[in-house]
Parts: structure tokens; C-alpha cells; sequence
């Protein structure tokens, strides 16, 4: 994977009182909840079947990544998802536990307290499928990543979640370890005519990237976290 060539901000050193550092440091903690999610760190998929990187590289990959760390992401829009005219979704929920995501409380049109009650988040609420639409989101560093390299965020559809859930959990039993233990090569699948990404050959990562992830995990969920701007 090529490396964004985003310059990493300079690292102010402020000499403050303790009290007022503590008061900031709560300050910087709830910013994420007052801001909408950056666009600029997206690698996103085009229809054309190809991998459009944070820098504006486009090729058809297959891409290499550590897979730092990742969430689920359900989203209910008002029609259907058109990824040429992006709307914010009326309902939407991030988290790491599947069975007790539940709506931000200021979505436009909170459907259910619970995704797993919802009616929107059945199967059948769109013709076969489900009205809301169920996704991954992962942080991803490249194999050649330092301190300084951007964290980047890939979207997986509804179409590659079988994909992706059982790469993962094949990870965890043949390796017994996270995914970001591996370099995993991201594809997308020649056999459909939609874009639809695809999991698999997993490498074991340089104990030294393995570090590097670890310690950029929490930088990582604040990212995936951070609500969708409604």
C-alpha cells in the first residue's frame, strides 16, 4: 500500500498549570463528540472496481494493510444509498458489540433503542435484505508504517461482510491473535460486477508493526468512533 504523504503536524510542547492541563485534557476527550467524522483519511471503493486512496491514487489493487482495529457501523438512509449523492443517514450506530448497538440519541429518526429489535434491522425490511444497512469499519496502517503515518479507514459493505467475519475469525483460530498480529491482503472480488471487497491471505507482521499497532489503537477507536454528522 502506498504511503499518504500527509505531513504529520508539529508536536507543541505547553507548559501549564495542573489544574488547567486536567481541564483541558477533559476538553480534548470531548471533542470527538462535537465534531463530525474526517472524510480525508477514507480509501474508498469507486464502481469502476478500484481503490481510490486518501491521496487521490487510484489502481486496482490488491492492497496490503495491518488492520488496527475495527467496529460496526448500521445506518439507515431515507431511500436507497446512491454513492454518487452521499446523504447523512436518518439512524445510525457505531460500536464494537454487534448485540447491544444501539442509535445515536440525536439521529435524525431514531428507529428503535435497540439494532437488534429493530424492525429496519430485519431481514425481509427490503425485499430480502435489511432496510438498514450493516457495515464494517477499519483502521488501517500500511506495512511500511512509522509513528507519523496517517491511519486510513475503509468501509466494508453488506456484500463483503462474510468475507471479512470469517477472515477474522479464521485469524483468530489458526493464529490465535487479533488481525492487526498480520498483514492482510484486501482485494476486490473479480467474480461479481459490483465492488465487493474481499479478505485473505494473511502474512504474520513484523513484531516491530505489531508494536506500532498497538500503540495506535486507541487513536484508532476514537477515529472509528466518532458519530457520523447528521
Amino acid at each position: 500500500m502506498a504511503r499518504t504523504s500527509t505531513a504529520a503536524a508539529p508536536k507543541a510542547k505547553i507548559n501549564l498549570p495542573a489544574n488547567v492541563a486536567q481541564a483541558l485534557a477533559a476538553e480534548v476527550a470531548s471533542i470527538t463528540n462535537r465534531i463530525g467524522a474526517p472524510g480525508g483519511d477514507r480509501i474508498k471503493v469507486t464502481q469502476a472496481k478500484r481503490f481510490r486512496m486518501p491521496s487521490g491514487e487510484e489502481h486496482a489493487g490488491p492492497i496490503q494493510a495491518v488492520i488496527v482495529d475495527f467496529v460496526s457501523f448500521n445506518a439507515l438512509y431515507d431511500g436507497a444509498f446512491d454513492p454518487n449523492d452521499i446523504t447523512p443517514p436518518l439512524c445510525a450506530a457505531i460500536g464494537s458489540d454487534i448485540a447491544t448497538l444501539s442509535p445515536f440519541a440525536d439521529s435524525t429518526d431514531v428507529q428503535c433503542d435497540s439494532c437488534a429489535a429493530c424492525p429496519m434491522n430485519q431481514f425481509g425490511s427490503a425485499g430480502r435484505g435489511k432496510a438498514c444497512q450493516n457495515s464494517r469499519l477499519l483502521a488501517l496502517l500500511p506495512p511500511d508504517a512509522s509513528a507519523d503515518t496517517p491511519l486510513m479507514v475503509l468501509k466494508v459493505s453488506p456484500t463483503a461482510l462474510r468475507s471479512f467475519d470469517g477472515y477474522v475469525a479464521t485469524i483468530a483460530r489458526s493464529f490465535q491473535m487479533p488481525p492487526l498480529a498480520v498483514v492482510t491482503e484486501i482485494s476486490l472480488d473479480p467474480n461479481v460486477d459490483y465492488p465487493s471487497l474481499r479478505f485473505g491471505n494473511p502474512q504474520p507482521a513484523d513484531p516491530d508493526l505489531v508494536a506500532l499497532a498497538l500503540a495506535r489503537r486507541e487513536e484508532a477507536r476514537t477515529r472509528l468512533n466518532t458519530k457520523p454528522d447528521f
